[in-house]
């Protein structure tokens, strides 16, 4: 089959348009027809202006010299829970569907300009962030990509099913309790929730000021990582340099990962609440590490089984606070999950906030010292794939993912195989804070040696297009 512009990975749309055999009009049109053809069934987005995007990507490809930058002339689809100058944030919701639009960008958004990119479009999402399914009542349901009568995950659905069908070849999401590495998980893509505090969260509508992450998706960990450099500023850069720390990866070696210590927290992975492909492909992710050289070692967080509560409560309350007045006044505006998540907002007593804080605390000295014993360990993302659409929701879907929120340390998940039934699992690569980089290499290699299949669903494979490379 001719390959269309948007199929390509997002590296190597850049190395194509550095070597003048593709332009930014080309895969942005691309892009464009794919949600022309997607979207009204999907809901991936909920607002783009397709002139303006057009007219971006000309201007581009006009002036080849004027603007360089790292994702020059890359759409990336930003999560509707972020400001974009000029563009209505709804955040998923109908209090703000008619508000007015942003009157700056957001610091993450002036950081992709810098770079050089397209703000391609606000996709959908949980309504508020405040849930895993991307189930949105007022601006439609976020379908899955491998199998529409199931979910995308949440909250940032929109995003990872825009980057599955190609719709876009990156984007943003957020992620409190889990809400990048569920739909990356769901939808089988790349998604990376950085140290807490290192991205920039002003411009952005909370869910849990003191959980709240925002952070890159993409097709692979090298698109992510790419995304991730470009979104870096310069103090950033600098705490990311104290915590590289002297392990280095050798892509040279046949032994990649050879002097990584790896942990496997046995007793926190109990297989009994995982689907079987999502335990067979998280076993074998340890094989692949010993078999490029990693050394695993059984290790335990002590008390971590409580992080996963802790996370809970701190959020049901921040959130809560969060909307408490709108709540007050038109509690009927919010759809009828999220308005039951924050009337359980109101339950968490003080005593139970100080408690789960000075938990949290411990809990991440605790983590801290895990770090110090190993390099990296990996957990299931989420331990089933994506639910049918209107199944009431799983409760084991945040188990493996809100503690290392709770933590605030880096994760980035990967997409590990197939079930029998054709919907993606995921593993998820865990290092302490600041440890990005030697997270994405170790990620890189397992992503190579798991294999995940890069052919698209028939459905989304079989969609008429433009075929690359005709000129536009």
């Amino acid at each position: 089959m001719i390959k269309r512009a948007r199929d390509f990975e997002l590296t190597e749309m850049i190395e194509l348009m550095r070597k003048g055999e593709l332009t930014s009009h080309q895969i942005v049109q691309s892009c464009l027809e794919a949600v022309e053809a997607y979207n009204e069934k999907f809901r991936a987005f909920i607002s783009i202006d397709a002139d303006e995007v057009l007219a971006q990507s000309r201007k581009i490809d006009l002036q080849p010299g004027k603007k360089k930058g790292p994702l020059k002339g890359i759409p990336v689809a930003i999560k509707d829970l972020i400001d974009v100058a000029g563009q209505v944030t709804t955040a998923g919701s109908s209090f703000f569907r008619n508000a007015k639009p942003a009157e700056s960008d957001a610091p993450i958004i002036q950081r992709l300009r810098e770079a050089g990119a397209i703000i391609f479009g606000k996709t959908n999402l949980h309504e508020f962030a405040w849930g895993g399914t991307s189930e949105n009542p007022h601006f439609g349901f976020c379908r899955n990509p491998w199998n529409p009568e199931h979910c995308a995950g949440g909250s940032s659905g929109g995003s990872g099913l825009a980057i599955a069908t190609h719709m876009a070849p990156g984007a943003l999401g957020t992620d409190t309790l889990g809400s990048i590495r569920h739909p990356s998980s769901f939808c089988g893509v790349v998604g990376l929730k950085p140290t807490f505090g290192l991205l920039a969260t002003q411009g952005i509508f909370p869910l849990a000021y003191t959980f709240d992450h925002v952070g890159p998706m993409a097709r692979t960990v090298a698109d992510v990582e790419t995304i991730f450099e470009a979104l870096l500023d310069q103090k950033a850069r600098r705490l990311l340099s104290r915590g590289r720390g002297k392990k280095k990866i050798s892509l040279k070696k046949s032994k990649r990962l050879e002097g990584i210590r790896m942990g496997r927290l046995t007793a926190l992975v109990p297989k009994e609440i995982c689907h079987e492909t999502t335990w067979q492909k998280y076993e074998k992710a340890f094989e692949f590490a010993e078999d490029e050289g990693a050394i695993v070692v059984n290790e335990h967080i002590p008390d971590f089984e409580t992080a996963l509560a802790t996370g809970f409560t701190l959020t049901y309350a921040q959130a809560s606070e969060i909307h408490y007045e709108r709540m007050a006044k038109n509690p009927e505006g919010f759809g009828e999950d999220v308005r039951s998540l924050l009337e359980l907002g109101y339950m968490v007593s003080a005593v139970d906030y100080v408690r789960a804080q000075r938990l949290r605390a411990k809990l991440v000295e605790e983590g801290k010292h895990l770090t110090e014993r190993i390099d990296a360990w990996i957990f299931p993302t989420t331990p089933k794939p994506a639910p049918r659409i209107g199944q009431p929701i799983d409760p084991t879907l945040a188990f493996f993912t809100a503690p290392i929120c709770t933590l605030g340390f880096p994760s980035v998940a990967i997409p590990s195989g197939i079930t029998p039934e054709g919907l993606p699992v995921s593993i998820q690569i865990i290092s302490g804070p600041y440890k990005e980089s030697l997270l994405l290499e170790i990620a890189k290699i397992l992503e190579e040696r798991l294999d995940f299949p890069k052919e698209l669903p028939t459905w989304v494979a079989s969609a008429t297009a433009l075929s690359f490379p005709s000129k536009q």
